[in-house]
């Protein structure tokens, strides 16, 4: 009898002990799930965090790559291609020297008669008197053999401002305050460069 109640209380465990181990067996597949899930997740978020820190250098590289233009590369250029004009017309000048006739047998050569100096105007670290140069604002340009200095400001695209004489337009001329001498502007360049020559009476 005890022995058939016995068998008849383990028929009835069994059931709750299967449902049980089940149970555990279920648990253990959702925390192993959870627990894949979260690493998944954390290593997606790490690689997007990389990605976006690779683009941001990218970007940085790329900027510091890319000069900045500051107008000197142009202002050069505008210089280097008023040097050669000038190269130009020097080089016809002595052409044209050289096409001209001779001159006569005791004739005064223009090329070799020297001017009196005045011992009281500079002599140099000045410009001759007749010669084409260039000029940037903020200079000033001694010119030999007179009293006249050239004081360069602004200069534009088409205008030249001097003191003493003021603003110069592109082939224009201008009387130098307080002496005999004109000043002509034969180019200005909006990059801070100009031509121009003084001539006195």
């Amino acid at each position: 009898m005890r022995r058939y109640r016995r068998l008849v209380l383990i028929d009835r465990l069994i059931p709750f002990l299967a449902a049980i181990v089940g149970l555990v067996a279920l648990a253990g597949a959702v925390a192993v799930q959870l627990n894949t899930d979260a690493k998944t997740k954390a290593v997606t978020e790490a690689v997007a965090a990389l990605r976006t820190s690779v683009d941001e250098l990218g970007k940085r590289a790329e900027a510091a790559a890319t000069p900045i233009d500051d107008g000197t590369a142009a202002g050069l250029l505008a210089l280097q291609d008023r040097m050669v004009k000038l190269e130009g017309e020097w080089t016809d000048q002595q052409a044209a020297a050289a096409a001209a006739p001779a001159a006569l047998p005791g004739a005064p050569d223009a090329s070799t008669a020297t001017a009196e100096i005045d011992p009281n105007l500079p002599t140099t670290d000045c410009i001759p008197l007749g010669t084409r140069f260039m000029v940037t604002p903020g200079e000033s340009y001694p010119i030999c053999q007179s009293k006249a200095v050239i004081k360069t400001g602004l200069i534009t695209a088409d205008t030249v401002t001097m003191d003493g004489v003021g603003q110069v337009v592109e082939t224009g001329f201008g009387t130098i305050a307080g002496t005999s001498c004109t000043v002509m502007v034969f180019s200005a360049d909006e990059a801070g460069f100009a031509e121009v020559r003084v001539t006195c009476t």
